[in-house]
């Protein structure tokens, strides 16, 4: 993502910040675009592996999403599929067992069938949230800032293509694709979108994938993190797995944040918070930047 973003706000933003003072949040226009401005000022910001699950917190509900926004994660990875007459929809797995009230394939269900079941907590606790759809954690991405790092169970480019601009959420989304056609494929429809996309810059170049709106997944080994530092002398930005290593130290994160990576993906949110700054830090990297990218 090339941008000639100053990002001079940052500094004073980081001075200015204490624990005991949050910064008042600013509009965001196009975060997902912000991440040169934090690979510019050696910034990692965090991406919730399914929402960031916890006790009392569902994967992939919209209360597991706001609770993010107000920990100061930027991104959540949330997982798309569809229902039996089309409504698309946050669940991870492919049946209903494990993190909801119900049992069985869920994508052989209606939403009506779908919208009546109830979430559980990694612990199996009956939580009040309900199965949200993608129209729901659109909303709340839109209130909160937060970035939807949209996984594609069973989505298709033109699917998902066409939910985001009916839904007008182009700068709320960031889209994970697992290979270079994938990418490409969404890429040959909207080229602004961006997308997390795998480590291969050239193939993907040549392939027709917009590097400008692209970061690249290093994958889940934390010592390839070492790697970040050849894409960024080509003005590129990358994001790492952690979620296997966890819990850590808090050099797990800090780490990776000092070898580059912008993009941290983790299940343990409190303690990649804390390691990071903690929530008044991460906001006012993320506001600061923000506003240098709204002004460019």
């Amino acid at each position: 993502m090339k941008q000639s973003t100053a990002c001079l706000l940052l500094a004073t933003a980081l001075t200015a910040c204490s624990p005991s003072a949050m910064p008042d949040p600013v509009d965001r226009a196009a975060p997902a675009l912000a991440l040169d401005c934090f690979r510019e000022h050696g910034v990692a910001m965090l991406a919730a592996h399914r929402a960031g699950p916890a006790s009392g917190y569902a994967e992939n509900a919209l209360s597991s999403l706001e609770r993010l926004a107000g920990l100061g994660v930027l991104y959540a990875e949330i997982d798309v599929r569809q229902s039996a007459d089309g409504e698309l929809f946050l669940l991870h797995d492919e049946t209903l067992d494990r993190t909801t009230t119900g049992a069985g394939p869920a994508e052989t269900l209606s939403w009506a069938e779908l919208s009546a079941l109830y979430l559980r907590d990694p612990d199996g606790v009956i939580l009040e949230d309900r199965i949200p759809t993608l129209s729901e954690a659109f909303l709340i991405a839109r209130e909160s800032g937060l970035v939807l790092n949209l996984d594609l169970k069973t989505i298709d480019a033109d699917t998902i293509v066409t939910a985001i601009e009916a839904a007008d959420a182009r700068d709320l989304v960031a889209i994970i694709a697992y290979s270079v056609e994938d990418a490409a494929a969404i890429h040959a429809l909207d080229p602004g979108l961006v997308l997390s996309a795998p480590d291969d810059p050239d193939a993907l170049s040549a392939a027709g994938v917009n590097l400008d709106t692209t970061y690249l997944w290093l994958g889940t080994d934390p010592s390839e993190a070492i790697r970040d530092a050849r894409f960024a002398g080509e003005d590129l930005e990358t994001s790492i797995g952690l979620f296997r290593h966890e819990p850590g130290p808090t050099s797990l994160y800090t780490d990776a944040r000092n070898a580059g990576v912008e993009l941290l993906s983790i299940d343990h949110v409190e303690d990649a918070v804390a390691a990071l700054g903690g929530p008044a830090v991460l906001h006012a990297q993320i506001d600061a930047c923000a506003v240098a990218n709204s002004e460019n």
